[in-house]
């Protein structure tokens, strides 16, 4: 379900989360970027991009939002991403986001938090290196 608008690798080992059907707050199995990584200063910019559709806002109080998190153990897991989570909004009940953050641990994984009435949403999503940051 990659979105060809979107500029940049879609590497499959960096695959956050194939396509899937969600009704609930869902944490990705997490992607170990490899023994290795140990980036300085504030860590390695990062993006993740979450190609989804069908986003239900049937009742009108459905939220979806989307952040990473990594982890030096692949148990405990930080927040990584900018202060606001990137937010599906019922005016695009398909399309991409991006979410940004910077990485500073060896795994990694996209957190979605739905919630509201009937929320359910599908989507899809590729961690990149973030050229921009």
């Amino acid at each position: 379900m990659p979105d060809p608008t979107i500029i940049g690798p879609q590497d499959a080992q960096l695959l956050l989360q194939a396509s899937v059907t969600k009704t609930s707050s869902f944490n990705s199995v997490s992607v170990d970027l490899g023994a290795g990584f140990a980036p300085a200063g504030g860590g390695k910019p990062v993006q993740a991009v979450v190609t989804y559709s069908a986003a239900d806002f049937t009742t009108g109080d459905e939220t979806y939002s989307f952040k990473l998190q990594d982890s030096a153990d692949n148990s405990s897991f930080t927040d990584r991403s900018a202060a606001v989570a990137a937010s599906v909004s019922a005016a695009a009940p398909s399309g991409s986001v991006v979410v940004g953050g910077f990485l500073q641990q060896r795994y990694v994984r996209l957190v979605a938090t739905l919630g509201g009435t009937t929320p359910s949403i599908t989507y899809a999503a590729y961690l990149q290196p973030n050229t921009l940051a």
